[in-house]
């Protein structure tokens, strides 16, 4: 994980400072936070009951390039995890799907007097590589934890999942760098529930807020 995220970070990094202008503009930094989940489309009708949040965590880093006084185009790629829970009659399960995810917001910052804290709104893809997939079952104080795709559960997921995303945020001078602080909402697109494709009958899709904050500094000239 922390290997693909280096290589992915690196590449980004590389093609930034490549590029006549675009590096002496350029913030790189990483985030971590809270990530709250639940799965949308037909989850609820198979398990046939209602579905809660789950509550996840997510880190990883970012490059940004300053297009302009008022837009930045930024690359992120962050471990994160996703999901959901069901609860009925004293039992519970847990969904827990772990990503690889890259985002990809355009930004747009919004100038303050003073310059101290820089306002942001974006919006953009993403798209996520899955890490693993299990189910949690608890019942009367005892949790057995299986993979989703596991004979008898027979709940298998697809390993690409996409989605687009938009949020809000805040970048605050200090020191030699910037805090950065984030709230996002990312839709799945796609149905990650790898079904029979001759019985296409489940149709279920990722949708979670995150929580970030972060510390980003200049590169570059």
């Amino acid at each position: 994980m922390n290997r693909l995220c280096s290589t992915l970070l690196a590449l980004v990094l590389a093609v930034v400072l490549a590029t006549p202008g675009l590096g002496q503009n350029a913030m790189v930094g990483v985030k971590a936070g809270v990530d709250f989940a639940d799965l949308g489309g037909d989850f609820e009708d198979v398990i046939e009951t209602s579905s809660d949040i789950k509550t996840g965590f997510s880190v990883g880093g970012f490059v940004g390039v300053d297009l302009h006084q008022m837009f930045r185009l930024q690359g992120e790629v962050q471990y994160v995890q996703k999901g959901a829970k069901a609860k009925e009659a004293g039992a519970e399960a847990t969904f827990k799907v772990n990503y690889i995810e890259v985002l990809v917001p355009l930004t747009l910052m919004i100038p303050v007097e003073g310059g101290g804290v820089t306002p942001r709104l974006y919006a953009g893809p993403s798209v996520a590589f899955e890490l693993d997939c299990k189910a949690e079952l608890s019942e009367g104080g005892v949790s057995v934890e299986i993979d989703c795709g596991e004979p008898g559960f027979d709940a298998p997921t697809k390993s690409i999942d996409y989605g687009i995303f938009f949020g809000g945020g805040a970048d605050i001078a200090v020191g030699p760098g910037k805090i950065t602080l984030d709230v996002l909402y990312n839709l799945g697109l796609g149905d990650i529930a790898d079904e029979d494709p001759t019985d296409p009958s489940v149709d279920i899709s990722n949708r979670n807020i995150q929580i970030l904050a972060g510390y980003g500094f200049s590169i570059g000239s």
